[in-house]
């Protein structure tokens, strides 16, 4: 079956991007484990799908050096960066590539060799139960098996751009 929707303009891309800089989200660092080692990446496109089961879906490009490693091994982590984990997105943004980028952080591995961050606000520990592809993305639906919890909610936030911290505000 042949794909129908026409691409959009370069004007409709722009406004989408423009758009989408200004929702607020957690920053988090997905990580995953397969034959060749430890893979990771910053990433705000996460989401809640279900608590019966309890799931979260992911977004990864496939170009993504992490796409791979999540399909063959069938699980991630995501881990919730708190404010004081604004050095590590850069890490794993681009600026450092494979198992280099683990060399900072407070790192452990499950008995499966799944790596966590030890220190995130939780690491969520997913097994993969149905991939989606779509555009340039593959979206993960991860069945959460695991969950560790440390600290106080104190989510570090990407939005137009930048990092911030958040804030508790009533509204």
């Amino acid at each position: 079956m042949t794909d129908c929707v026409a691409a959009p303009d370069a004007a409709l891309i722009d406004a989408f991007k423009n758009a989408m800089r200004r929702q607020a989200s957690t920053v988090t660092i997905i990580t995953a484990r397969d034959g060749s080692g430890r893979h990771g990446m910053a990433a705000t496109a996460v989401s809640s799908v279900s608590t019966t089961p309890p799931s979260l879906l992911i977004c990864v490009n496939k170009s993504a050096s992490l796409h791979g490693p999540i399909g063959s091994s069938g699980a991630f982590c995501i881990n919730l960066l708190s404010c004081d984990h604004h050095a590590l997105v850069p890490l794993f943004s681009g600026k450092l590539k494979g198992d280099e980028r683990f060399r900072n952080g407070d790192w452990a591995e499950t008995e499966t060799g799944m790596p966590y961050l030890r220190d995130a606000q939780a690491s969520i520990f997913c097994k993969v139960a149905q991939t989606v592809p779509y555009g340039s993305h593959s979206i993960f639906i991860g069945t959460v098996e695991d969950i560790q919890l440390y600290g106080e909610a104190a989510p570090l936030l990407y939005q137009e751009g930048s990092l911030f911290r958040s804030h508790s505000l009533a509204c």
